[in-house]
Parts: C-alpha cells; structure tokens; sequence
C-alpha cells in the first residue's frame, strides 16, 4: 500500500531565539514588538493557507483507496467514477480556492529586516508546493483511470510518478527546515526539533524509493518477503536516519531544560512575560514527545517491509500525531502574538 504521509512543515518562528532581542531592546523602543506582530500575523496568513493546500494532498488518498477498490474489484466501476467526480469536484474547487490566496497573503510591514528572509523563503516555497499539489492531485487522476484498464503496467506506471512526487514534496519541505536550521545556533531547542523532522522525513523518503525500487525490479516468484538489494539497502538507510531522528529528540530535550534554566531572568520582567515563558517550554516540550511518537510509528513501518499488515492502523496514528504537531505550532503562533501585544504595551509604557 501507498504511504501518504501528510507532508507538514514546522513554519516555527525562531521564538526561542529572539529573547536576546527582547533583553537587549532599549526602553521605550517598540521597533522589535511592532515587526514580531508583524510577522505573527503574516505567520496566521500563510500557516492557514499551508495547512489548506496540505489538507487537500491528504484527500487525494481517498481516490488513491478508490482506484486500489477498482483493482480489487471490491466496488463497481460505475459506482467508483461516481464517487470519484463527487471528491475530484470537491478538491479542485478547495484548490482553486486555496491557490488564489496566494495573492492575497498578509504583507508584513516590516521597520526593520529581521524578518524579511525568512517570509520571502515561506513565500516561496508556498508558490512551489502549490505547483506539488497539482502534480499531485494530476496523478491521483491519471492512477484512478488507469485502474479502469485493469492494466497493471499503466498502474504501475503513475503509482510511480505520484510515489516520486510525495518525495519532492518531503525533500522540498526538508529544503525549507535546513534553512531555518542555519538560522539558529545549537543552544536553541528549535534546532533540534527542526532536525528531528528533517530525519523523520528523510527516512520516510528512503522508504518510499525502497518501495519504488521493489515495484521498478524484475519479478521474483516463490520468494516470501522478497526485498531488491537495493531495496534492503534503502530501508537500512531509512533505520539510520530514523535512529538520527531519535537522538535529535533527546538531544533537544535536555537542550530545552539548559535553555529554560539559562533565558529564564529574560521573561521575569511581567508576570504575563513568565506565564508566557512556562507555556513555550510546555509546547516545545510536547512537541518533542509527538516527534518521539512519530518516530515510534515510523519504527513499526521499517520493521514490517516489506509487509504491510500495521499499515492502516499506523497511518491513522501518525495522521494524529500530525494534527497534534500542527496545532502545538498554532499554539505558540499565538504565544508569540501574546509576547509582542505586551512587549508594545510596555515599551508605550515607559515613554
């Protein structure tokens, strides 16, 4: 079976980075509250478009289940492109939707350039991720009327393709976190929760080609289990980087314990800045347990390849585990935009 995996980025802000501004910002100066409000409300714009467009690569594996349906000749081809036309109908006019928002994304009025990379790489990459679930939605498509012909070298032919493009949307994601990993140093748990996905999704990619090398080799019967050499080569890799992924979890773990001990007199200055303080180490903190759990999924997927039979109970997990990921990122979207409203209202304070 296909492993969709909901392809999430972490957009996280630098949070835990700029409490060096906020220490070091002089009296009366609202210069910093004003672009990090900024930058918060271009965060909710483009966050809710990413989650869009990614809700929508999600939907397409109900026409995925639908073609595999077709092939197992468990539903009518009638009925099957009744259904199909009901979703596709849906989907285009959720991404017709969700594609025009991209001209009209919040426009940060920025006073200084901090922010500005790190929205004009987010912008980019939304532009090419739209043009991914395109692909996407197209081979979706193409793999559903191809199981009409019952011609299993045509479904072979675009199970491929869309296999490719689920990749190009993980290394495209993992593109974006490197980035913002450059823009960090190591003593900042986001760090290592950006390398911890980085790993997740690279063992994930190698476990996609490992599944694209098993169908792109010859045909062996009489073997069970059989894997390609190259095949078992990938999914050593994948071990590798999963086990990669676990150790950026602990690693940032205690990380985040060091950075809590050493930025805490930074947050002392309100009784809302040490409120705010404690809920960002509670979120990152949560959000290092869930990676551990995607981690744990991701395990059981390995230590089945190339079997299957955990596969629906597993993707039901991770997709969880996804939407709890997603929402410990809205969560401190929201922290930040607490931090920069009371940043303001003292800095006005004071003048």
């Amino acid at each position: 079976m296909k492993l969709r995996y909901r392809v999430i980025v972490i957009l996280l802000i630098c949070v835990l980075s700029f409490s060096k501004n906020l220490a070091a910002a002089p009296n009366g100066s609202t210069v910093l509250f004003h672009d990090l409000k900024e930058y918060t409300r271009y965060l909710e714009s483009s966050t809710g478009l990413y989650n869009e467009l990614t809700e929508i690569f999600t939907q397409t594996s109900a026409i995925d289940d639908l073609s595999q349906a077709v092939l197992m000749e468990t539903i009518g081809e009638e009925n099957a492109l009744q259904r199909k036309r009901q979703m596709s109908d849906i989907i285009e006019e959720r991404f017709k939707t969700a594609s025009e928002k991209l001209d009209t994304l919040y426009q940060p009025d920025f006073k200084t350039e901090r922010f500005r990379p790190q929205v004009k790489e987010f912008n980019e990459y939304l532009k090419e991720y739209t043009q991914i679930i395109r692909q996407s939605l197209d081979d979706t498509y193409n793999l559903f009327e191809a199981s009409l012909t019952r011609d299993l070298s045509v479904v072979n032919q675009f199970d491929l393709r869309s296999r490719r493009t689920i990749v190009r949307a993980l290394e495209g994601e993992n593109q974006l976190l490197k980035l913002r990993m450059g823009q960090l140093e190591q003593s900042n748990p986001s760090y290592y929760l950006f390398k911890s996905i980085v790993h997740s999704n690279q063992s994930l990619v190698y476990l996609i080609k490992a599944r694209i090398s098993e169908m792109e080799g010859p045909e062996v019967t009489g073997v069970s289990n059989y894997i390609p050499e190259n095949g078992a080569s990938l999914v050593k890799i994948a071990g590798i980087e999963l086990s990669s992924s676990k150790r950026a979890v602990e690693k940032g773990t205690d990380t985040l314990k060091n950075w809590a001990q050493a930025n805490k007199h930074k947050f002392s200055i309100s009784q809302g800045f040490k409120d705010i303080f404690q809920s960002l180490i509670l979120s990152f903190g949560n959000s290092f347990h869930v990676e551990l759990k995607i981690n744990n999924a991701f395990k059981i997927l390995l230590a089945e390849y190339p079997g299957d039979q955990s596969f629906d109970q597993v993707n039901v997990q991770i997709d969880t585990l996804i939407d709890k990921r997603m929402s410990l990122q809205s969560d401190r979207i929201q922290l930040v935009a607490e931090i920069s409203t009371l940043g303001k209202a003292m800095s006005s304070s004071k003048q």
